[in-house]
């Protein structure tokens, strides 16, 4: 049974995933465009509406079990102009924009934070202890979500470059991921092998995304 602690954090996490799964999805169909394929167009995928981008089961399962996934964009990487350069760019697209929804809402932390402590503001109930609460998970899912797509296996981002990149080469290997991918990926998340990889570059990101941020808003404030 789900408890109102844990209830409470899935309902401060849910505006933080539905706007990376947005912001992922769009950077990836914004890129595809660009580069000349109008399939993320054609499909209504070109756009900041979370509708256009949720898959519901991928949702409840991020929501509920830090895992899950957003519905993805297809792309023709035929009618790209560069077809090596436009899989690499789609593909990196949607890590960055979760690292600059992250720095933006480390932004709006900050300048929230020369008026608000986070140790004075109040009762959980206070509008701006929710709201910081929730600015805070959207750093942190945002900076997840980015290093866990950039993990080089089937069927994250990562994957996409590295294969973009040398499939030529080792045309056996990558078909022996793709084949075995179900089975990786379950064998990676029983032994929280994700958690261990991408502790490193979340710690490192998360600590100079909030001192560069901090640094910036000080300019001005």
């Amino acid at each position: 049974m789900i408890s109102r602690l844990n209830l409470i954090d899935i309902l401060y996490s849910l505006p933080a995933i539905f706007l990376a799964f947005s912001f992922h999805e769009f950077a990836h169909a914004f890129i595809a465009y660009h580069m000349g394929d109008v399939t993320p167009k054609m499909q209504g995928r070109l756009t900041l509406d979370p509708l256009a981008h949720v898959d519901w089961i991928g949702l409840i399962m991020f929501a509920i079990f830090g895992f899950g996934w957003a519905k993805p964009v297809q792309v023709n990487s035929s009618n790209f102009r560069n077809r090596r350069w436009g899989d690499i760019l789609v593909s990196i697209a949607g890590p960055m924009a979760n690292i600059v929804l992250a720095f933006f809402a480390f932004f709006i932390i900050h300048i929230l934070g020369g008026t608000f402590s986070l140790n004075n503001y109040g009762s959980i109930n206070s509008g701006m202890a929710i709201l910081l609460s929730i600015l805070y998970k959207i750093v942190s899912l945002n900076i997840i979500f980015a290093f866990l797509n950039l993990i080089p296996i089937p069927p994250f981002d990562g994957y996409k470059i590295v294969k973009t990149l040398f499939f030529r080469k080792n045309i056996k290997l990558f078909w022996l991921l793709e084949r075995y991918s179900i089975i990786i990926l379950f064998a990676m998340i029983i032994f929280n092998i994700f958690s261990f990889i991408i502790s490193f570059p979340y710690t490192f990101t998360y600590r100079y995304l909030d001192r560069f941020t901090a640094w910036l808003v000080g300019l001005f404030l």
